[in-house]
């Protein structure tokens, strides 16, 4: 992840911050926000056209991460090249396209220009290891082998900043010297030379470099489950504010221009996170914007004025506001009457270019802005837009729980759906975590094999708020399971999903509550396909990485339980599916990564022994160059996992399969 938006407000900032506030509450946003009622299905004689698996999940037209460079000369953007994603590179204006050859089976996720506006840096892993290393290649060599900026055998390592006023040194924040706890190190780009920039103590949980790289905010982890937020202000560090466990996911943004004060995403004191501004001086807190629904899930900061240069949210459709007004003169001229989610995904130095990405439920567009241009430019689109015809509208619906409690979510129902028919229940994973609208090629792949596909935002999902978030104290296995049984009855009640062809799919938090459907409902649910799902919490806490220790680790114990306490051992114990598999009744497909280390392979070997043991249809499927399955390194392993999945429910639910077992 690439940190550090900063941003403004003294004497004569505070004045043009007023103005940008302003601004921003006069904007409109680029989407609508209420959710849709759910409309009645509309039946076709036909179905829409199969799509290929690699169609949705190895197609070689695919491309995003379009980014322009610092000093808005070129072009960077990911796409494929001998069958795997790499960076692609062109300066604007020219069809001169150039592809960085990453010597590696891997693919390419992400990228960020190098201040130069020459190299590109990337991050790569070994096999899914999570083990993240930074490397840096020449676009003027594109060719040459790029260079390992960070090797470190077993260290996870990321791009804290690239420094505007140093284009020959980044910031890297990596766990080398203690695989628990991560330092920040000033790297030359030109020699690799790692210079120790801020050792930590042992509890910093996150750092925050200013504009000119040096460390000045630090979030420290206290007590049993509090936090500190420290700053470096005349030459020491001191406290600045703290916070409880609930608050502690504060986002780190930026250092005001006059340095006297953060720019931060903060839930202290308040129930959504919101965008506020805190002095160094005498830590008061200043509110500048939060939304009336739901948290802030981002905020850009301008790397010229260092001011708030964009929010973002998404209460049920995604909601941008770019503060900036020749951007948003810009960007306005990319508004559509249907629901539209826009990303501002790079700015240059003179904030003269930036690119956007628009995102339909179908797919998306990526432009170039230019300032007073007058006309964005279409630099690509997602491959799905050449199938769009045959994918399905996502809805943003809402229900109420058995307890009263308001829930949110999508339905997604194939085109010619005909209801009732048969329906996947699809479980987000976190459990700290959210569902979105917009495109995903897993739920479109769904519903082109004929599947309705409802995915649920239960209690204890992010983004709702504080007292959302802690209605799911104790209660895995509990509420939160009710949660998703009450959107399957919601679907059965309205007509939409046949109660005997349900099946629930997830990954992580969702292949486990995949198995809690199977074991402790079994009847609900027809088959289940789990994804990296924990079977067994204790296990799982007490096999979790060492750098959760201070993250992680603390929210379990409050949310889950502690597995040293034999109280809470035992009922750990008693919400883990693997000590019900004799109650299971369904057939159950289980997929992992060999290298996973978030949640082990062992959680679903053992599932898969007590599943066999109990005489139950299980097949177990091991990837063994691959970890968390979040992102697959090749599209070999992508295809093979929904080649599997697509023949299961085939069989499980009737719906349609491009490929044979």
């Amino acid at each position: 992840m690439i940190g550090g938006d900063r941003a403004c407000y003294d004497r004569r900032m505070r004045r043009a911050a007023r103005g940008s506030l302003l601004l921003l509450a006069a904007l409109l946003p680029l989407a609508c926000s209420a959710p849709a009622p759910v409309p009645a299905p509309v039946v076709r004689a036909e179905p829409p056209r199969l799509i290929p698996l690699s169609g949705f999940f190895a197609n070689r037209e695919a491309n995003w991460g379009y980014r322009v460079s610092p000093d808005g000369s070129r072009l960077g953007w990911i796409a494929s090249h001998r069958g795997r994603s790499t960076i692609f590179f062109k300066p604007i204006g020219t069809d001169a396209v150039g592809i960085v050859d990453s010597h590696s089976p891997r693919a390419v996720q992400s990228f960020a220009w190098a201040q130069d506006s020459r190299r590109v840096l990337y991050r790569q892993d070994r096999d899914g290891d999570e083990n993240q290393h930074v490397y840096l290649a020449d676009t003027e060599r594109p060719e040459a082998p790029p260079r390992d900026l960070t090797p470190w055998p077993g260290a996870l390592s990321w791009i804290e900043r690239v420094i505007r006023s140093d284009p020959e040194h980044v910031v890297i924040g990596s766990n080398r010297r203690d695989h628990a706890v991560f330092d920040l190190y000033r790297v030359s780009l030109s020699t690799g030379e790692a210079r120790l920039l801020a050792e930590n103590p042992g509890d910093v949980v996150a750092w925050l470099t200013d504009w000119d790289g040096q460390p000045r905010a630090r979030l420290r982890h206290v007590g049993p489950d509090g936090r500190e937020l420290e700053v470096r202000w005349a030459g020491v560090w001191r406290t600045l504010q703290t916070f409880d466990l609930e608050e502690s996911d504060v986002r780190l943004l930026g250092v005001t221009p006059d340095d006297r004060g953060l720019w931060l995403l903060s839930s202290r004191g308040r129930d959504r996170r919101s965008l506020v501004r805190v002095d160094f001086a005498t830590g008061a807190e200043s509110l500048v914007y939060e939304h009336p629904r739901v948290d802030l899930d981002w905020v850009r900061l301008s790397e010229r004025t260092r001011s708030p240069l964009a929010v973002f949210a998404a209460p049920d459709y995604p909601e941008a506001r770019i503060l900036d007004t020749g951007l948003a003169a810009e960007a306005a001229r990319l508004a559509a009457s249907s629901p539209t989610g826009l990303s501002l995904t790079s700015v240059d130095d003179d904030e003269r270019r930036a690119t956007v990405q628009l995102t339909t439920d179908r797919g998306y567009e990526s432009f170039l802005l230019e300032r007073d241009s007058g006309r964005p430019v279409l630099l690509g689109r997602s491959a799905s837009m050449a199938f769009a015809d045959a994918l399905a509208t996502v809805e943003p619906v809402a229900f109420t729980a058995r307890d009263g409690l308001r829930l949110h979510g999508y339905l997604t129902r194939p085109p010619g759906f005909s209801a009732p028919g048969p329906m996947v229940l699809l479980v987000h994973g976190g459990h700290w975590s959210r569902d979105y609208w917009g495109y995903d090629s897993v739920v479109q792949f769904l519903a082109n094999r004929g599947y309705a596909v409802l995915q649920v935002n239960y209690r204890g999902s992010s983004g709702y708020g504080r007292r959302f978030s802690e209605l799911a104290v104790g209660e895995y296995a509990g509420k939160m399971h009710d949660d998703l049984i009450d959107g399957v009855r919601w679907a059965v009640e309205r007509g939409i999903a046949d109660p005997a062809r349900v099946a629930i799919s997830g990954g992580s938090y969702g292949g486990y509550a995949t198995l809690v459907g199977l074991t402790f409902t079994p009847d609900v649910f027809a088959c289940g396909v789990s994804v990296v799902g924990m079977s067994n919490l204790v296990t799982l806490y007490e096999n979790m990485p060492p750098y959760w220790k201070l993250s992680f680790a603390p929210r379990f114990r409050k949310y889950v339980g502690d597995p040293s306490h034999p109280e809470d051992r035992q009922r750990l114990e008693a919400k883990s599916p693997l000590f019900r598999a004799d109650h299971v009744k369904r057939p159950v497909l289980i997929i992992h990564g060999a290298n996973d280390v978030r949640v082990k392979l062992s959680e679903s070997e053992q599932m898969v022994t007590a599943l066999k043991a109990a005489g139950k249809d299980v097949r177990f499927v091991v990837l063994g160059d691959e970890g968390h399955l979040r992102s697959y390194g090749n599209w070999r392993n992508s295809l093979r996992h929904y080649g599997e999945m697509e023949r299961f429910l085939a069989a499980c639910l009737g719906g349609r399969s491009s490929t044979t077992s």
